[in-house]
């Protein structure tokens, strides 16, 4: 804008030029402004066209930033206008200007060349573009932040064109890239089919319901479905597509939404697990009542039997033969539900303080039978100098030596099967307890014992071909090294085909106490002298008569009530019976009291809890013993707070029979006689 005189002017054109809506500034040949409208004072907040004509000319620069949006130098820009004007007669450009104010002013330039007389002028016409900026700020806003969320959505998110019956996908957010671990977008949308199973999981082929699906969309406008996909590594996607039809420039589109499902999944197969264990325990739980029941019957009729020294030897013979099957028949239930316990996570250690000298008696004495039936030489050592109490699961410790022991002489017809226990001392009173079974049995190939540490499966039965005849679940190696891992113990084995098998045990046990076994007790374990337990011929001890007592037994099976009265017998107490939770609960209201109550478990109708229950809340407050066939875990802390005084596990042992009425009647009648 450059300045001039404009006295010569014609009027018409002058109040063209301030009746013009918009900016109109004149330039003569040599590009002074000469001329202007009032919309042009107005548009760059002046107050006349006189301070306007004069404060451009003199003060132009200012009316433009240094720099074009674009990073071109205004003043260079400008001259070029000017020059394309002249040149070409006419040119319309974006151009960024300033008010009088210092504000932008962004406007549509059109610089027209006319010519007058011999010369020649330039009207450039400025059009405000500030609402049109305005307007392109928010809506590329508007664009940017939908594509940041559409970005960063944490759902995978697909726009399809709908061609008929074919559907294009032309594009996707960076989730779908993350979800389907692709490299870039284009791999995802040129090779998205390649990322799907050719069958759905329930068996339709995925092209077909992707068919089905693209018709419910078509039809209703809006879908939610489950669809196996895969990643680009292979790996299986479950997810939930949500999609909706739209209409752009009037062609069909659909937008799909998927969600992963991975995680809902594995919650859900966590939880049909979780609700499979419970099945699970339910079932071992009846079935351990089902079959321990009837050998609690076999077991105890043949023990009292065996403790009549008048039946004739062949007889005795014959019991004996019952009790040492149905103890093996035992076993064998009792593995099975232990590794069924062990699998669902259900078997947990209970650390305690043990006898050393016990737990190398029961399991030497509970071997000794193999010695009779086989050419076998069965030898036990243990060091003198171990200490003979120590802190641990003594139950499982004797389950790992039985198992390793059975195993020994199942798989020996002859030799020697030695059983070892030594010690080494680690730091703050603990001690690694060194467990070695050695025979000279079968022994095993590298490849069985490979498949001994590495396999995960619950049966493992390595000379079942050779052996196919020998009793046993296959149960019992598995068990023992799920032992082992809880209880942090390391297993070593060696072997040798034809020629047997050593299994060393490491077990970390705490130190109770600084008694030791001492030569004489060690002497006495290794030459068997200290066994309470005389095989298949019943307890060595004798019961002591007690005939001041009274004991109810209320049990359902008739069997099972022969077995505890005739154990009873031995005893000299008082025994009632009674077959059911109603007829126990009857006897208590005619005023009957009893020094215990023997209460079975799981009778029909009325349970023994049940019964119990109902007994404490008449204020029975005598001893109440539940006897369970029921071998699951927790049942000591579940009878307790039942109002059970303690219970005892069927088959029923004599000696744990007399521990109960030792400390109920015995115990009682001492100090009531004191």
């Amino acid at each position: 804008m450059l300045s001039g005189n404009g006295q010569n002017t014609d009027n018409r054109i002058q109040l063209v030029l301030d009746a013009a809506p918009m900016s109109v500034t004149l330039y003569d040949s040599s590009l002074s402004l000469i001329d202007c409208n009032m919309e042009a004072v107005r548009l760059f907040e002046l107050p006349s066209k006189k301070q306007f004509l004069t404060v451009v000319n003199e003060q132009y620069n200012n009316f433009f930033p240094n720099y074009q949006p674009c990073g071109t130098l205004t003043k260079a820009k400008s001259q070029w206008i000017f020059e394309k004007a002249i040149q070409d007669g006419r040119i319309q450009i974006e151009h960024m200007h300033l008010t009088a104010s210092g504000k932008e002013l962004p406007t549509e330039v059109t610089a027209v060349r006319i010519d007058h007389d011999d010369t020649f002028i330039v009207a450039v016409y400025l059009r405000d573009l500030r609402k049109e900026k305005k307007v392109e700020v928010s809506e590329r806003e508007a664009t940017q932040w939908g594509n940041a969320l559409y970005e960063s959505s944490p759902m995978c998110v697909e726009i399809w064109e709908i061609h008929d019956d074919q559907i294009v996908l032309v594009d996707c957010n960076d989730r779908a890239t993350k979800l389907f671990e692709v490299s870039s977008k284009k791999d995802y949308i040129e090779n998205h089919f390649d990322y799907t199973p050719k069958y759905q999981p329930c068996g339709t082929p995925s092209n077909e319901r992707a068919k089905e699906i693209l018709e419910i969309i078509q039809r209703d406008g809006y879908g939610t479905f489950e669809y196996m996909h895969m990643t680009a590594n292979g790996e299986e996607l479950p997810v939930e597509f949500t999609f909706v039809r739209l209409f752009r420039s009037g062609k069909p589109m659909m937008v799909g939404y998927a969600y992963d499902l991975r995680n809902l999944k594995k919650a859900q197969q966590l939880e049909i697990a979780e609700e499979s264990n419970k099945a699970k325990s339910r079932f071992l739980a009846r079935m351990s009542h089902e079959i321990r029941t009837p050998i609690t019957a076999v077991m105890g009729i043949s023990e009292i039997q065996l403790r009549n020294n008048t039946i004739p030897p062949q007889t005795e013979d014959a019991f004996a033969k019952i009790y040492d099957s149905s103890k093996t028949l035992l076993h064998i239930v009792n593995d099975i539900l232990d590794f069924s316990k062990i699998e669902s996570g259900k078997m947990s250690l209970v650390n305690g303080e043990y006898d050393v000298a016990s737990l190398v008696s029961d399991v030497s004495q509970l071997h000794l039978l193999y010695v009779d039936e086989k050419d076998i030489k069965f030898q036990v050592y243990v060091d003198k100098n171990l200490p003979i109490k120590l802190i641990g699961d003594t139950l499982r410790i004797r389950q790992i030596i039985s198992n390793l022991l059975t195993n020994a002489f199942k798989y020996t017809e002859s030799g020697t099967v030695l059983l070892s226990l030594q010690f080494e001392k680690i730091e703050n009173g603990q001690i690694m307890l060194f467990i070695a079974v050695h025979d000279t049995g079968m022994g095993m190939t590298a490849e069985q014992i490979e498949e001994i540490e590495n396999t995960d499966s619950e049966y493992l039965r390595l000379h079942e071909a050779e052996k196919p005849f020998v009793s046993g679940t296959g149960l019992g190696l598995p068990i023992v090294y799920s032992l082992a891992k809880m209880m942090n113990a390391q297993i070593d084995v060696k072997s040798t085909p034809q020629k047997g098998t050593r299994w060393l045990i490491r077990i970390p046990q705490e130190i109770s106490g600084s008694a030791i076994l001492g030569e004489e007790l060690a002497n006495r374990l290794q030459n068997f002298e200290t066994g309470t337990w005389r095989v298949s011929k019943g307890l060595e001890f004798v019961p002591e008569p007690m005939p001041y007592g009274k004991v109810l037994v209320v049990d359902d099976v008739a069997s099972n009530l022969y077995v505890m009265e005739a154990m009873l017998d031995f005893f000299g107490v008082i025994v009632e019976l009674c077959e059911s939770g109603e007829e126990a609960i009857e006897k208590v209201k005619q005023g009957k009291v009893y020094d215990i109550i023997f209460l079975d478990h799981m009778m029909p109708n009325m349970d023994g809890i049940e019964t119990a229950k109902i007994l404490r809340d008449m204020d029975y407050t005598h001893p109440i013993v539940a006897c369970t066939a029921n071998a699951l875990k927790g049942q000591a802390e579940m009878f307790k707070a039942n109002g059970f005084s303690g219970f005892m596990s069927k088959p029923i042992e004599i000696n744990r029979l007399n521990s109960h009425l030792v400390r109920y009647i015995k115990e009682k009648q001492n100090n009531n006689g004191k």
